[in-house]
């Protein structure tokens, strides 16, 4: 496994996305996701997953110091009355003291972004997490949150080989935080691609290994992926067995050309 270091954490830079994943389901996935060696975990309050995970955690012989926990806060508590009490909700559900990082989950219009990042800061004065940052933020998001002198440490977006990020990647970099890509198969897409799949062949693993290779081999680059399939699973952690080379990683680089979005932002959540 390799990490990311910052503010004194370590994190693991392939971690456990459970979006869409509840009830039984999620708690096989996490368990055998644990077993097989993850220990970054990546969740949200409206992926009504929280009880689950609080419950395969709960009962893990891993230790707490060695799992690193992401949570994002729903747009509709993003206000100054509900954005505390969710956090606080959210932990009950988890039977945590702390996340290890608490996100911004989409930003919400209606509601000023400064009042939303004043939580955010107080929820880790009160420690209900060690780390703060953003989720789904464009430049512009960016560039206000640097006015407004908050010290984010995360950037979350859609990021994988289809997309051409390049400049949201530099700006997050500047400011000093590290990237999650999430949804980042393309949605099982870069499964049958034949650039991946002429490279995979070379280093004799799967297409979608490359590509997540591609992301956790680029400096303050994290990737989530998400699946139920076991074997998936399994697949998905065992990329740090193998390096890609410069022509190769600029390879697959240069199927961004393709610019395809997966999560429009244009259907965004709209908030009431």
């Amino acid at each position: 496994m390799d990490y990311i270091k910052r503010e004194g954490s370590w994190i693991p830079k392939l971690g456990f996305g459970t979006f869409n994943l509840q009830g039984r389901k999620a708690i096989g996935a996490l368990e055998f996701a644990l077993d097989v060696g993850y220990r970054h975990f990546d969740t949200a309050q409206v992926y009504q997953n929280e009880s689950e995970i609080g419950q395969v955690i709960g009962h893990t012989h891993v230790s707490r110091d060695r799992l690193f926990i992401t949570n994002k806060v729903w747009g509709t508590n993003l206000n100054k009355a509900r954005f505390l009490p969710s956090v606080e909700e959210s932990l009950r559900k988890m039977k945590q003291d702390y996340v290890d990082l608490l996100l911004i989950h989409w930003p919400n219009k209606s509601i000023l972004l400064e009042e939303s990042l004043e939580q955010l800061m107080e929820a880790k004065e009160k420690q209900y997490c060690k780390h703060i940052g953003v989720s789904n933020f464009n430049i512009e998001l960016l560039e206000q949150v640097q006015q407004l002198q908050v010290p984010i440490l995360c950037n979350q977006f859609e990021y994988h080989p289809y997309i051409d990020q390049n400049k949201l990647l530099k700006k997050t970099r500047e400011m000093n935080c590290f990237v999650t890509a999430y949804c980042p198969l393309a949605k099982g897409e870069v499964t049958d691609d034949e650039v991946l799949g002429h490279i995979a062949a070379k280093h004799k693993v799967r297409a979608a290994q490359v590509a997540l290779r591609w992301l956790v081999q680029q400096e303050d680059v994290a990737a989530i992926p998400k699946s139920s399939q076991l074997m998936r699973i399994k697949q998905n952690f065992d990329v740090f067995n193998f390096h890609l080379s410069e022509e190769e990683m600029a390879r697959i680089s240069e199927l961004r050309s393709k610019n395809k979005r997966y999560i429009n932002p244009e259907f965004a959540p709209q908030w009431d």
